[in-house]
């Protein structure tokens, strides 16, 4: 178990003295454990699976797959193979967390504005160009005067 708990570190690119201030625990605490000198309380086992998506029974036993497959992993893996940038991982994610009937809906619309090229046109074309344009068009208004106070 030893040996697996620093290759979880590895794994996650982090010194010793990274990993244990993650995991509540002094430097020298990883390094004696590491190197089998010391054996990690039920707790540090724990705290190393919560903290990093570790399977409990590959870190105790060695049988199995080492991380947890998240949602959160999932989307930061995504995001790694696809290079993507924040706005894009988080209309993924807004998406994702829809449910079926809102992602049809945001679909319909997807397709109908590339379908209709509603992007190519003009939304802005009627608007008046210049102050002077849009004065023409809708002329000033003067505000009425309160007879009482002139």
């Amino acid at each position: 178990m030893n040996t697996r708990i620093k290759e979880v570190r590895e794994a996650k690119g982090l010194s010793q003295a990274d990993f244990a201030e993650m995991l509540n625990l002094k430097r020298n605490s990883i390094s004696l454990i590491e190197v089998g000198k010391r054996n990690p309380s039920d707790r540090t086992i724990l705290d190393i699976c919560n903290t990093f998506s570790v399977s409990e029974e590959w870190l105790r036993t060695g049988k199995g797959k080492m991380f947890i497959e998240t949602p959160s992993s999932t989307m930061e893996q995504l995001k790694r193979e696809f290079g993507l940038d924040d706005f894009s991982y988080n209309l993924v994610y807004q998406y994702l967390k829809l449910d079926a009937e809102q992602r049809q809906t945001v679909r319909d619309f997807f397709y109908n504005v590339v379908e209709t090229g509603i992007m190519d046109e003009d939304l802005f074309g009627d608007v008046p160009k210049t102050p002077e344009d849009l004065e023409k068009e809708f002329p000033p208004v003067e505000p009425e005067r309160n007879k009482e106070t002139g």
